[in-house]
């Protein structure tokens, strides 16, 4: 290459990486360069379900996605993803369409089971979706970021899920990502301190995901975005089993499919070719959301989800959006978001039938205000809000939605922020 076409190849990565916040997205390897590779080996046969790979390059992901059958082993699914990807190419490579190649090679290829080609490190791919098959691993679940600004410090928390990770990736973006970077733990690990000292950041403007790695595959992110002393959920990365990143679901009865999580999607805001930048700079433009709805058969539960590694003594802000997505049918159908001091409640706590933390009781317990049937419109989100004074033997705030639905109905939960009053940041 000549000196010329070299400056031309960095004058465009600087441009995209400015718009887009991606350099992998136009700075593919091409064939005979030295360009990473990524190779992911799936094993095992499929639950049956929406198998997703997306990146984690920036805050609203491109992501692809194949429906797997029960059963169908490793080989099969991999390379139709592989296929998909080589015909779309959902990540905005600048590479050459394969039907437009004059030897019609390909970049994205398979064999047994192993997805070969993929384009920069494997440390830029997540997987989610409603497949739980083909060896993925699940999530991390809880993820919560303390700023610290007189230590110059943030620690972060989150928890496992059942047999942990061979390792762990935790992965930063700055200042609308035009920063980046990241490091690596040990698989069992559930806490993590930077220091903005030795390593400075922005924390106006951080975006932080934590991925588990098991056998070379990536998990979906747990995620969350800085603003200071204000963490909240701000990001665009489709679900891993119908829960958003952070959250799990819960059920008071022995039916759990009465009670079902679902991930929605507003198309129009999601990261597919022509419509690559979306900042996601409110709550509002979020791509996906969290869908909770009842079958015939109904039931009560709903989602829940930990802020973990809090200061006792503080005094916390939390806040939430949510909507019924259908006609709430008056003592049939009802919802209510909650939160409180304390981990582990079970799910009679948070169907409000025995005491919370603190003694609390009942459906209103704990719950923010206004946040309930009587006040949540159809189809309009709502922000709802309450400020939370931590016990000196606490250091956790649960916050969880509940929907008791008899009938078919649904809710909908796009956002929650946890703001700390108690620390002054300037």
């Amino acid at each position: 290459m000549s000196k010329k076409k070299e400056t031309l190849v960095v004058i465009v990565c600087i441009v995209s990486l400015w718009t887009t916040g991606s350099l992998a997205r136009i700075c593919p390897a091409s064939r005979g360069s030295t360009q990473l590779q990524c190779h992911i080996t799936f094993t095992g046969e499929a639950s049956g379900g929406t198998l997703i790979m997306s990146e984690n390059l920036g805050r609203n992901v491109p992501y692809v996605a194949i429906e797997t059958a029960a059963g169908e082993p490793a080989e099969t699914a991999i390379a139709r993803l592989a296929d998909v990807i080589e015909e779309t190419n959902p990540f905005d490579w600048m590479i050459t369409p394969i039907s437009d190649r004059k030897f019609k090679e390909r970049i994205v290829t398979s064999s047994g089971g192993e997805l070969q080609g993929l384009v920069g490190s494997c440390a830029q791919y997540m997987t989610a979706g409603t497949e739980t098959g083909l060896g993925i691993p699940r999530p991390p679940h809880s993820l919560t970021a303390n700023y610290d600004p007189k230590l110059k410090k943030i620690a972060l928390k989150w928890r496992n899920p059942p047999g942990g990770y061979d390792k762990i990736r935790i992965r930063f973006n700055w200042s609308n990502y035009l920063h980046g970077g990241g490091d690596s733990v040990a698989g069992d690990a559930e806490s993590y301190v930077r220091d903005l000292v030795e390593k400075p950041m922005d924390v106006n403007d951080l975006d932080i995901l934590v991925v588990g790695i098991r056998n070379h595959i990536p998990s979906n992110a747990a995620a969350i975005h800085i603003n200071n002393n204000i963490q909240e959920e701000l990001y665009g990365i489709p679900f891993s089993s119908g829960l958003a990143p952070n959250w799990q679901r819960w059920s008071l009865d022995a039916n759990e499919a009465g009670i079902k999580p679902q991930m929605g999607i507003r198309d129009e805001l999601t990261d597919v070719k022509g419509r690559r930048y979306n900042s996601i700079p409110t709550a509002d433009k979020k791509p996906f959301y969290q869908i909770i709805e009842s079958g015939v058969q109904g039931g009560t539960g709903g989602v829940y989800r930990k802020f973990i590694g809090l200061t006792p003594g503080h005094t916390y802000r939390v806040k939430a959006r949510m909507a019924a997505l259908s006609e709430l049918k008056g003592k049939k159908q009802s919802v209510s978001v909650h939160a409180s001091a304390g981990c582990a409640l079970s799910p009679r706590q948070m169907a409000g039938l025995d005491a919370l933390p603190g003694g609390k009781k009942g459906s209103d317990a704990c719950k923010l205000k206004n946040a309930d049937s009587k006040t949540i419109t159809k189809g309009k989100y709502g922000e709802y809000s309450d400020e939370i004074t931590l016990p000196q033997d606490s250091n956790s705030i649960t916050v969880w939605l509940r929907y008791t639905g008899k009938g078919a109905g649904s809710v909908g939960l796009d956002w929650i922020s946890l703001e700390d009053l108690s620390v002054k940041t300037k």
